[in-house]
């Protein structure tokens, strides 16, 4: 990253503070464009929904691309690919490698690595990605292929992001393996953080939830029913763990949102930049900017700087960021990582004075 693009990441969330102390309708434009390149899934996970339907009308690669260059004009800052299974699409790796033609200079995929394989991998790293989240919902195939809905799946995966991992250094790719937190995995939270570290890959742990686009059926909103005895159980023995050697695992502060999502899934005090940072276009161009609230405009009707720009936009946005909507939990990390309490939080805790179970 350049010395720019650090400083117009910090002047964001400068603008992100002043916000939320002094002028709460002050309109932060985002930086980051999600792109469901496809609602479609060839897993079959109980988390989510997108497999339980096959999504017609998405746009083409044509649209994609005009979508793409309108971000160019916007200046956002990275383009997160994702889905569904965006590898499902047969333009993915080309529009990646539009993308990063364009102009986008930061790239990133979501996957659950089944087509992640070698060759593929060498194609969008080419075409310009080099960042990364694989899920790995489960520290063995019972527990994953259980969850995913495919049995052969954890194999598959897991030889994918090892080789992913081997490629890391060579190409300075950023790889994080991502584990969903759910009823049927949670005593699993111990040995996915041993697994991580076997690995030497970055944990990030989802926060399953049947608030957002995608994940309202009934099989998601049964794993939202996390039983807190074995919660805290799983995050005694993983605190424990970290202790030991948190490298690859998830800070303290983290960790206590996950405690506290269960019971508490707005947590209205730690206000949303993820709702400020991202602007997500949905498969059919549908325009928004948080995972819970279904958008109302789309690309196929209006250009994105007007729709960003509109009073409705902005509107919407403000009480986003208050957290005045149902709550989701998506991307809490980054709502903690612009708050500078939670790294005393942290320090204070690497010195035995906090603790998950206080």
């Amino acid at each position: 990253m350049t010395l720019g693009e650090k400083a117009r990441l910090a002047a964001f969330f400068g603008r992100l503070a002043v916000k939320e102390r002094l002028a709460p309708r002050l309109h932060v434009r985002p930086l980051v464009a999600e792109l469901f390149l496809t609602d479609n899934c060839n897993l079959r996970c109980t988390s989510c929904g997108c497999w339980t339907s096959n999504t017609k009308g998405e746009l083409s690669t044509r649209e994609w691309q005009e979508v793409l260059r309108q971000l160019v004009a916007l200046r956002i800052h990275k383009v997160n690919f994702t889905g569904g299974e965006p590898l499902l699409r047969p333009d993915a790796v080309g529009l990646m490698a539009y993308a990063r033609s364009a102009g986008v200079r930061h790239l990133h995929l979501n996957s659950n690595g089944i087509r992640l394989t070698p060759d593929v991998l060498d194609e969008v790293i080419t075409a310009g990605v080099r960042s990364f989240n694989v899920s790995v919902d489960g520290p063995t195939a019972l527990v994953h292929d259980r969850i995913r809905g495919r049995p052969g799946a954890y194999a598959t995966t897991t030889a994918h992001l090892r080789h992913l991992i081997a490629q890391r250094d060579r190409h300075r790719l950023k790889v994080r393996m991502n584990f969903t937190v759910m009823r049927d995995n949670v005593d699993s939270l111990p040995a996915i953080a041993a697994l991580a570290q076997e690995l030497g890959v970055a944990l990030y742990l989802n926060l399953v939830t049947d608030r957002t686009f995608l994940f309202r059926t009934d099989a998601v909103t049964d794993q939202t029913a996390v039983d807190r005895a074995r919660l805290d159980a799983a995050l005694a023995e993983l605190e424990e763990l970290a202790r030991r050697d948190r490298r690859w695992l998830p800070r303290y502060s983290d960790l206590r949102y996950l405690r506290g999502h269960f019971s508490d899934l707005v947590q209205r005090d730690l206000p949303c930049a993820e709702s400020q940072l991202k602007l997500m276009i949905h498969s059919q161009g549908q325009v928004g900017g948080c995972w819970a609230h279904d958008p109302t405009v789309t690309v196929r009707s209006r250009p994105l700087a007007e729709i960003v720009d509109a009073p409705e936009y902005k509107e919407e946005h403000a009480r986003l960021f208050r957290k005045e909507c149902v709550g989701c939990g998506s991307n809490y990390s980054l709502n903690l990582r612009w708050r500078p309490g939670t790294y005393l939080a942290d320090l204070q805790w690497r010195a035995g004075r906090r603790s998950l179970a206080v």
